[in-house]
């Protein structure tokens, strides 16, 4: 069986180059120029780390906004918006919100087949069941849907899935890692840059391991408590082929630059 060949514009390798902007310039500088162009990223993440926020500014280079990709598990549209208006990131992105088509096409079907049960039908209700048809909406496949729309991007495109919770938590987790791996060799094979988010809190050790096998860079978003303050930080613990790009950076956010790091600390 021939393997198959990707051919690049070299018009387009000179403009994209061999890495990308992390959106944070601070970062690019601690990484040696940004993330080698066919990298995907796992990210994960603590409540409160400020993981959403970079996971959005990881968009915003935006190089080309048609090629550009946010898919969002548990924000809505209007939030998005709002972030990406307040810091002038681009707003001609493409984004999706799984959690909110989740929302309207099974748990609000649900509720009012719930309310249909306790309180009786009407003739009006009938007609009403028989057009919304929400038991059949119920089975559909979001992991799939998600996985061909990334998978449909061109070369050099920039994605970002937040997060994996609502897959993991609905799927077999075989089934997820299969995806990330499938999603993993597409981005390598057209140079694209990918990142994907999954909560630490409660992730089965096996699971971790997997996705962290798989990426080709690993970030840990953290955040403690320090006397009456909070201090984040994103732990690089894995960098494909530059060991020496393994950090620990302590960040903050500013009005004018979103995230960006205090103190870097190499990890001995």
């Amino acid at each position: 069986m021939m393997e198959r060949k990707m051919t690049f514009d070299p018009e387009d390798e000179e403009f994209f180059g061999t890495v990308g902007s992390f959106g944070v310039p601070k970062f690019d500088n601690e990484m040696r120029g940004g993330v080698p162009r066919g990298f995907t990223m796992m990210a994960f993440t603590e409540t409160g780390s400020g993981s959403e926020l970079f996971a959005k500014q990881f968009t915003s280079p935006a190089e080309e906004p048609e090629n550009t990709l946010y898919i969002a598990t548990d924000e809505g549209q209007q939030e998005i918006i709002r972030i990406f208006k307040k810091y002038d990131w681009p707003l001609d992105i493409n984004v999706r919100t799984i959690g909110e088509e989740y929302n309207a096409n099974v748990l609000e079907r649900e509720l009012l087949a719930s309310r249909y049960r306790l309180e009786g039908f009407q003739l009006a209700d009938i007609q009403r069941l028989a057009q919304t048809r929400f038991v059949d909406d119920s089975n559909q496949d979001y992991l799939t849907e998600v996985t061909n729309e990334i998978m449909g991007l061109g070369p050099y495109f920039r994605a970002v899935l937040d997060n994996l919770d609502f897959f993991l938590q609905r799927e077999d987790p075989a089934r997820v890692v299969s995806m990330v791996r499938m999603l993993q060799a597409h981005a390598q094979m057209v140079r694209g840059l990918l990142m994907i988010s999954v909560s630490s809190d409660g992730l089965d050790p096996s699971i971790k391991q997997e996705l962290s096998s798989i990426a080709d860079m690993v970030l840990s978003f953290k955040v403690r408590t320090i006397g009456s303050d909070f201090e984040n930080s994103m732990i690089v613990s894995k960098f494909r082929n530059a060991p020496e790009n393994l950090k620990i950076l302590v960040f903050r956010v500013t009005p004018e630059e979103g995230i960006t790091p205090e103190t870097v600390e190499r990890i001995a």
